[in-house]
């Protein structure tokens, strides 16, 4: 890829650690016969992992603190945030020539290897900006919406084809909010850059594939398009954020607030998620090029983004079957650390994590009580940098794969001792996909009918995805 001005000015302004941006570099370097290593932003080195997980944890827990630091842009640097040169950026990340299908909506490591298989792009409909911030603290919500809304509402302003979600989280997003805050960027329409792409780079009668999260979540309107939302998808509830009560209390003592419980602004309306919610609006857009193009438009419709992990998982394992390979190795990746390279060429059967939190550990369990069981079961699991409400130990989630699996399952790529501030496990994770046993050569693209095959010979009601 040619140096570029634009996109490497754009790039500085995302997070590296987003998951529509990890979505948007794996399949783009996926697509040219690359992995995803350390979220293709460095190396992937168990050597270096381990050395950086081994230091004491009070130092592990301020390298993510650091992390959130370089990561957040100057406040002088926010009116230059813009929309168009984002998805320039998006479009850029892909090779040349045309797709058969385009995937674009709500992000999902699902999808990450539902386009995978079918050698499509995608484009997110967000993206996450974040900007530097000391000085509020991460217990004062409302300190911390009165100081970024200025920000929030001139990036909407500047802005006419965006909503703009200050997004504040306490529990997983704890280290990074002692300096950064999370500015998460939907689009409501689709813009000239993505126009031009889709119109040059989709086949003539290709599929456009909307990915559609319906989830949705309490917020306060800061101004036109501009909203500040408390918490998000993870280990606490909504209801919780709004109303702590002893677990809270609790987690607030351990890590030393002078804070003991949440006191958020007053929410007046729900708006999409912010993270993984899809916005309608998008919708009627991507549906008016369909019609005018003569392309073909699905919809892939979800609550939750982890409700397409078990279809796709079983979608893999099918069409393993359909090629004649073994479709007995589980793998299952959490959050941004997933590889659609190395599923691929070791022909493991992908399922998505959208965390390490007790929500996505009982999304697996039922998967896997409720499927043919397998021979392996590898998990591997994201680090945060602390014990946020809701983690899942490490024992448990390696009782759950070995006393499931019918000859090996454990963790792989995690350091048990430091996790959840394994600081080295966004190194790691590439090269334990990469040493499991077997090479395989990568398939045809699927395509969109056989999606529908596929579906054809599922029970009905097996999966909580509306595929139309």
């Amino acid at each position: 890829m040619r140096w570029d001005r634009r996109r490497a000015q754009t790039a500085r302004q995302l997070t590296d650690f987003d998951s529509s941006v990890n979505m948007v570099r794996a399949l783009g370097r996926f697509l040219r016969g690359r992995d995803h290593r350390a979220m293709s932003i460095g190396p992937g080195s168990v050597r270096l992992a381990d050395a950086l997980s081994a230091l004491p944890g009070s130092l592990r827990r301020r390298m993510f603190r650091w992390t959130g630091a370089l990561q957040g842009i100057p406040l002088h640097a926010v009116s230059q945030v813009d929309a168009d040169d984002i998805s320039y950026w998006a479009t850029q990340q892909y090779p040349a020539g045309q797709y058969p299908a385009l995937l674009i909506g709500s992000a999902s490591g699902a999808a990450v290897h539902l386009a995978a298989a079918l050698r499509a792009p995608y484009l997110p409909q967000t993206t996450l900006v974040a900007i530097r911030d000391r000085l509020t603290h991460p217990d004062d919500p409302v300190g911390a919406m009165r100081a970024v809304a200025p920000l929030a509402t001139q990036v909407a302003r500047r802005n006419p084809d965006l909503a703009v979600y200050h997004m504040h989280d306490p529990a997983q997003d704890r280290p990074m909010l002692e300096a950064m805050a999370y500015l998460r960027l939907k689009r409501l329409r689709l813009g000239r850059t993505y126009e031009r792409f889709i119109e040059e780079r989709l086949e003539p009668g290709g599929t456009l594939i909307l990915l559609e999260s319906t989830r949705d979540w309490r917020v306060r309107t800061l101004a036109d398009r501009a909203y500040f939302q408390f918490g998000c998808l993870g280990g606490v509830s909504e209801d919780e954020y709004h109303d702590s009560g002893d677990r809270i209390t609790d987690y607030l003592a351990r890590e030393g607030s002078p804070y003991r419980r949440w006191e958020p602004p007053q929410p007046d309306t729900r708006r999409p998620e912010a993270e993984w919610g899809f916005d309608p609006a998008l919708r009627s857009d991507v549906q008016r090029l369909a019609a005018r193009r003569g392309y073909r438009l699905r919809r892939m419709v979800t609550v939750e983004p982890q409700q397409l992990s078990p279809l796709v998982a079983d979608l893999y394992r099918w069409w393993y079957h359909e090629r004649g390979l073994p479709a007995n190795r589980l793998l299952a990746e959490s959050y941004v650390q997933w590889d659609p390279l190395w599923v691929l060429r070791r022909a493991v059967v992908p399922f998505w994590l959208r965390f390490n939190m007790r929500a996505s550990y009982d999304s697996l369990r039922r998967y896997l009580d409720g499927t043919e069981p397998y021979d392996e079961i590898h998990v591997n699991l994201f680090s945060q940098g602390l014990w946020s409400p809701g983690v899942v130990p490490t024992n448990q989630w390696r009782e759950l794969a070995s006393s499931r699996a019918e000859r090996w399952g454990g963790l792989i790529g995690v350091d048990e001792a430091a996790y959840p501030a394994d600081v080295g496990s966004s190194l790691r994770y590439q090269p334990a996909y990469r040493s499991l046993p077997d090479h395989h050569s990568l398939p045809p693209a699927l395509q969109v009918e056989d999606i529908d095959r596929f579906l054809s010979t599922a029970p009905v009601g097996r999966y909580p995805v509306d595929w139309m």
